[in-house]
């Protein structure tokens, strides 16, 4: 067979279901003269056999590649190692493209000359019955500079066809991503760009796939802006710089809340560009993302301190799961010289109290550089990027006890400043060597008049102070941001301190007495959660209070043999046995 006029790269991974639909449509091109590159990244489904399939019926135009999973970009990579064809169109394995895609759009870029030649997108989404068409351009001829600033579509690979001479010495980052740290910068360096405006290209929509989903490695996205920065066209730096803003401020506010924190830091960082971009000064939408450039921001770092003993791979393994691009700090007795710590941490060093002089090391770091502490027996999860978002942080582990498993805060924060001042002198906390743990209590009630309730409270309006079930427990209920594991539990089971438990309980039955109050202060006709039933149906209203009656027990004995209450029946034991121990957890 002679070298093809397009090579059409399909990456497959765990697409059993939908890969045949897709070969289909790219076997169905009118364009006769091409390739179609199958690579298997890895499936365990039900793929490498489809692809394999498909390779012995049509041996003269199909070719597959099985690797290693190694993810979509270095798939697109090994592809483009293989292909031949003159043009390169790139096709993920669950979407489909009309027969005519590739004939017009080749004939587009011969006709004049074109390195890129694009199309327009439908997209489907998935479960909910729609399609939309996103048009690619207003316009049948690419004015560079304008489609970078306004245009659509930019960041995909799969709705262009790419001359092979575009790819020379040019590949996918590993990452998440990729596109938009790759594809968008690649259009800024070729400007002979042809534009056909039809949406050949169907882009199935799901809600669950790796891009959408939250997940560790979803802050790729912030390197991927860089890159796209770093390797675009700096004659169109003001045009890349406003095409990030838009894409910025929809993850800031709608896509990706999670990782704001993640997104101001990336806009400070590129202070200068986004402040003096006259794209973004005209226009009064994108304007507001400049409002979260005044937002402070705790550094993505971890600060763990462990003298004389390791940090857990458990620990490890979840910071590098969820905190991939966190700097980690490990700091021991050495981080410091002796001579440089106070009479009080020396004194806990002699004499076996390490944790005392942790937590010391680790309030010292935070001062200097901020970040979040974590101890070694804490294990956090990627809720706690959200805490990244206050200046300075603690929490309740308990009804009066505050954690000093988890705080954090910004670099040379006076609250914390004066935390470790306190170490130095005679006071009692030094004197016995009390944890940071009483000595925080202590602060915040004496200087920023703390209430010991263990509820959440914000302190003179900066100094956040969050529920046990955020920073020392898993409730199962949506707000964990890490928890204590130093305490052994059995699978599937969750420990909690005697204090919070007895106050989470009281606060479920306290708003369930308040609702009642509260339902019957309201007027007859506003009490009614739900329509009355017709007449034909025989209930009358004492029937019906009986019925509530029933349902409010039935609810409270759904409590009571809950998850949550039947879980923590056998550690409350154990909580009461601790406690006698000394160790009340």
């Amino acid at each position: 067979m002679n070298d093809p006029k397009v090579s059409i790269i399909i990456p497959v991974y765990q697409v059993e279901g939908f890969l045949e639909r897709a070969v289909d449509s790219a076997i169905a091109q009118t364009l006769t003269e091409k390739e179609i590159i199958l690579v298997d990244d890895g499936s365990t489904d039900g793929s490498p056999a489809i692809c394999d399939r498909y390779a012995q019926a049509y041996p003269n135009l199909i070719r597959v590649i099985h690797q290693e999973n190694a993810g979509l970009g270095m798939a697109r990579n090994a592809g483009l190692d293989l292909c031949r064809g003159a043009y390169i169109l790139f096709m993920d394995s669950d979407d489909t493209i009309d027969p005519q895609m590739c004939e017009e759009m080749y004939r587009r870029a011969c006709a004049d000359g074109d390195e890129i030649v694009m199309c327009d997108v439908c997209i489907h989404y998935v479960g909910e019955d729609r399609t939309s068409t996103v048009s690619t351009y207003p316009r049948r001829e690419i004015d560079l500079a304008d489609y970078i600033a306004r245009g659509n579509n930019i960041t995909y690979s799969v709705n262009k066809l790419f001359a092979r001479s575009v790819w020379e010495g040019v590949r996918y980052e590993k990452m998440l991503f990729e596109d938009i740290a790759l594809i968008p910068a690649l259009v800024t360096r070729h400007p002979r760009i042809g534009y056909v405006p039809k949406a050949f290209y169907h882009y199935y929509r799901r809600p669950d796939t790796l891009s959408t989903s939250a997940v560790g490695a979803t802050s790729d996205i912030v390197r991927a802006f860089e890159l796209f920065l770093a390797g675009g066209n700096p004659r169109l730096r003001q045009e890349i710089v406003y095409c990030i803003a838009k894409q910025l401020l929809w993850n800031i506010t709608q896509s990706r809340p999670l990782f704001q924190a993640d997104f101001i830091t990336f806009l400070q960082s590129h202070r200068q560009d986004f402040l003096l971009n006259p794209y973004i000064g005209s226009d009064a939408r994108v304007k507001k993302l400049l409002d979260y450039m005044k937002t402070p921001v705790i550094p993505d770092r971890i600060i763990c301190a462990h003298i004389g003993r390791p940090i857990p791979e458990a620990y490890r393994a979840e910071i590098s799961r969820d905190f991939p691009y966190a700097e980690l700090i490990e700091a021991d007795e050495t981080t410091f010289p002796a001579e440089t710590l106070p009479e009080s941490v020396r004194e806990a060093l002699r004499t076996g109290k390490t944790a005392y002089a942790e937590e010391y090391v680790a309030l010292r770091i935070l001062a200097q550089q901020g970040g979040i502490v974590l101890a070694p027996e804490m294990r956090a999860n990627l809720n706690l990027k959200k805490l990244r978002l206050n200046t300075v942080f603690f929490g309740f582990e308990g009804q009066e006890a505050l954690t000093a498993g988890c705080f954090g805060a910004v670099a040379d924060h006076y609250a914390v400043r004066a935390l470790l001042d306190s170490y130095e002198g005679a006071c009692i906390h030094n004197r016995a060597l009390l944890p940071l743990k009483d000595r925080l209590r202590d602060f915040l009630i004496l200087n920023f008049h703390l209430k010991p309730n263990g509820r959440k409270q914000l302190l003179k309006h900066e100094i956040q102070v969050y529920l046990p079930d955020v920073l020392a427990y898993d409730m199962k209920d949506g707000e964990n941001c890490c928890k204590r594991a130093d305490l052994p539990a059995p699978e599937g089971f969750e420990v909690i301190g005697e204090s919070a438990l007895k106050m989470w309980s009281d606060r479920i039955l306290e708003n369930w007495a308040l609702y009642k109050q509260a339902l019957g202060k309201l007027p007859p006709a506003q009490r009614k959660s739900a329509p009355e039933p017709p007449p034909a149906a025989g209930i009358s209203p004492a029937e019906l209070e009986r019925a509530l009656d029933r349902r409010t027990q039935e609810v409270m004995a759904a409590y009571e043999n809950s998850t949550s209450w039947r879980l923590t029946k056998p550690v409350r034991a154990l909580g009461r046995i601790i406690h006698r121990g000394g160790k009340n957890p």
